[in-house]
């Protein structure tokens, strides 16, 4: 096959994967659909990252708008599609004998499994407009940038005659700041979201969270078929795609989905540059005659850099998930490797756009967040350290050092991992109520105990089961094969390491994986820093405990499937070890998921919460509340609950000035009825509760709505109700 500006290159991969593709049509097709495969796992996430590189900086410059983001997205997109994608491998290397090209089949079951996915997500998507959680919050900030492009929110204090004692602006997840407003977490998601207003509305931002999760399905499905290859990747895109908590945070306006696309895509981009990095000097011809492109894997390693980094832009606890990327760029450095500059450069950028999120529009956050990010800017800290000093360590030291530690460090690494996941099994044997510390979590147990009347321990954080989350939503087998799994990997990469062999270049491509998923199954399981309830909680599994485990497991999969090839010497053994293996992940995964059932009346039944959507009906009450309250109104909240959950979306979706007045006596609401008046405005109070509101009252929301459920040591089988009412009463003249 001659040289193609966009098409497949079989240059790069092992040399057992060369002598197996001769240079024959079918091979030819086989190796356009590698790079067909290699590309479209990687483009959710050069577009994500096109998107937020000048969406930042307009959000930051107050002149965050449609037109100017599309005249700067395009040609950004265009160019970082262009220069990643003109030329990628066609197959990887592995562990196993020899590194396989992808067929067709695989690259058709990987995206249908991802359009099967989204199309899944957007039949149940969530409506969650009206504040209860997180994903209101993304959604409503969202929504105030896309319309006024800029943050801080103001307090238009001048809407209500000015300051009043016991008036105020903030409400959960909104800190006051000077004369603004701002909002809790990071401003990746609602940038992304501003897209989706300017297209279609409220309706299009609904839909963009279910779209962004599937393309995290296809981008993972991309990682496994790099790592445990290509045949793998829809088995191990449909685990992960079946698994509850994905579906829960892909139907919602969580962050999580979109921190998985650059998660996912980064390391894709990061495994093709190591291995486009293999075939000699950059512009020579490759062994399947294909001419090379000069600086290939600068490219490729610059952006995974990059999207690795704007991880944080996206959520604050992408630092701690891509801590590992610090000691491999110093691996990089060692071995003096061509991408080692590049992808530190990459990965400092997208860090940079992160924390100056967080120190310019998002300071009262991180200063709530401060228990977790101290400790974390300490690790990060003492990280840097050590890789740099073992960068700048002389290399008899290094050499000493390995030749000591090749005999039993492999060995080690290995039972260390294994011993990881026996110790997260047996800690809720011995660790006790008095070891609990976090005193939010705790009363945050409580008073659910106090409100649903459950069986459970009130002076507990449930942190100790946290391994038992991840058994719900994948089941046993899963565990035990990714325990397996990722301490065969751990011994393989780190004798490469000490060895410094790595011939094949599979121990490169799965280093950064390897540390990643390691890291944060410890770091996550051992302090999950959420409130403890399911399947709430089992959002902090979605960005990498619940992909690194599935990784492992398939590895372990491919490699029980060998084992049983090499020793039956049949390929009938084989597919049966590697069916029974995949249906060891997919069923107990898809039990959870859809609770399925049997009842004489209805047959075969499924109750769980995979086709289930929570609030519905969200979008027609706010629509009937932002119409109750007419224009030229300033709206007075008198009661926190109400507050919480509807100040934003009156003051951002309604376009009202909304205050919250705490205590509210009637000496004080005349005071600030009074000073509404007096800014030429019109007074509307808004209460929970009828009694709570002078003058005649009337009701203007009144909905039964669904909600996800709050179990604490079960998975997540059914949803719950929530009631939400409010009494709006009108002023027209000033009281008293």
């Amino acid at each position: 096959m001659g040289s193609v500006r966009l098409g497949p290159r079989a240059a790069g991969v092992t040399e057992a994967s060369d002598a197996a593709v001769p240079a024959s049509a079918p091979e030819r097709n086989t190796g356009r659909a590698g790079w067909v495969f290699g590309a479209v796992t990687v483009v959710p996430a050069l577009l994500a990252a096109a998107w937020l590189l000048p969406a930042f900086p307009l959000l930051l410059a107050g002149r965050l708008a449609a037109r100017p983001m599309v005249f700067m997205f395009v040609p950004l997109a265009v160019g970082l599609c262009y220069f990643a994608l003109r030329q990628l491998p066609s197959a990887w290397p592995s562990f196993r004998r020899q590194g396989k090209p992808v067929p067709w089949w695989a690259l058709a079951g990987t995206v249908a499994v991802a359009v099967a996915f989204t199309a899944w997500q957007l039949a149940v998507r969530t409506e969650q407009i009206i504040f209860l959680r997180d994903p209101a919050t993304y959604l409503e900030v969202g929504y105030w940038i896309a319309h006024h492009g800029y943050l801080p929110i103001p307090d238009s204090a001048a809407a209500f005659g000015g300051q009043h004692p016991g008036l105020g602006f903030a409400s959960v997840n909104y800190y006051p700041r000077g004369a603004g407003i701002v909002p809790q977490f990071m401003t990746g998601m609602p940038l992304v979201l501003a897209a989706a207003f300017w297209l279609a509305g409220l309706n299009a931002a609904l839909l963009a969270t279910p779209v962004i999760g599937g393309c995290a399905v296809l981008a993972f499905g991309g990682l496994a078929g790099r790592l445990a290859g290509p045949r793998w990747a829809p088995a191990a895109a449909a685990v992960l795609a079946l698994s509850l908590p994905e579906q829960y945070t892909s139907r919602a306006s969580f962050s999580e989905p979109l921190a998985q696309v650059l998660l996912f895509g980064g390391l894709c981009l990061l495994a093709d540059s190591l291995i486009i990095g293999r075939g000699g000097k950059a512009g020579k011809t490759g062994k399947a005659g294909q001419a090379g492109w000069p600086g290939q894997d600068l490219v490729l390693a610059a952006l995974a850099g990059l999207a690795l980094g704007l991880t944080i832009l996206v959520r604050i606890d992408g630092l701690s998930d891509i801590l590992p990327a610090v000691p491999f760029l110093g691996v990089l450095l060692a071995a003096r490797r061509r991408q080692a500059v590049p992808f530190g450069a990459g990965l400092a950028v997208g860090v940079g756009y992160g924390l100056a999120d967080g120190y310019l529009k998002s300071r009262p956050y991180l200063d709530l967040e401060a228990p977790s990010l101290r400790p974390l800017a300490l690790i990060v800290a003492a990280t840097g350290l050590v890789t740099l000093a073992g960068v700048l360590a002389s290399k008899q030291l290094i050499q000493a050092v390995r030749a000591k530690a090749v005999r039993w460090l492999p060995a080690a690494a290995a039972v260390l991992t294994a011993l990881i996941f026996v110790g997260f099994a047996v800690r809720p044997l011995v660790q006790t109520v008095a070891g609990e510390t976090d005193p939010t979590s705790i009363a945050y147990v409580a008073e659910l105990q106090k409100l649903a009347h459950l069986p459970i321990d009130g002076r507990r954080q449930y942190y100790e089961d946290s391994l038992y989350w991840v058994i719900w939503y994948l089941g046993v087998p899963a565990v035990l094969l990714a325990a397996f799994g990722l301490a065969m990997l751990a011994r393989k990469c780190t004798k490469a390491l000490l060895t410094w062999r790595d011939p094949t270049a599979a121990a490169r491509v799965w280093a950064l994986p390897l540390m990643m998923a390691i890291w944060v199954i410890v770091t996550v399981l051992y302090r999950p820093a959420v409130a403890p309830d399911q399947p709430w909680a089992s959002r902090r599994l979605v960005p990498f405990v619940l992909p690194g485990l599935i990784l492992g497991a398939v590895w372990a999969a491919t490699w029980l499937k060998d084992q049983a090839a090499g020793l039956g010497r049949s390929r009938v053994t084989a597919g049966i070890v590697a069916i029974c293996c995949m249906a060891s992940l997919v069923i107990p995964t898809a039990l959870t998921t859809l609770d399925l059932g049997v009842s004489k009346k209805h047959g075969l039944t499924a109750h769980g919460m995979a086709f289930r959507p929570l609030g519905a009906g969200e979008i027609t009450a706010v629509d009937g509340l932002c119409r109750a309250i007419g224009p030229g109104a300033s709206v007075v909240i008198l009661d926190s609950l109400t507050a919480d959950r509807f100040a934003q979306v009156v003051r951002g979706i309604c376009g009202t000035p909304t205050a919250i007045l705490a205590s509210p006596g009637a000496a004080g609401i005349n005071a600030v009825v009074q000073g509404i008046q007096g800014a030429g405005r019109r007074p509307v109070l808004l209460a929970g509760n009828a009694d709570e509101l002078p003058g005649q009252p009337r009701e203007v929301v009144n909905l039964l709505t669904t909600q996800e459920a709050h179990n604490l040591t079960s998975p997540p089988t059914r949803i719950w109700l929530i009631h939400y009412t409010v009494w709006m009463s009108t002023m027209p003249a000033a009281a008293g």
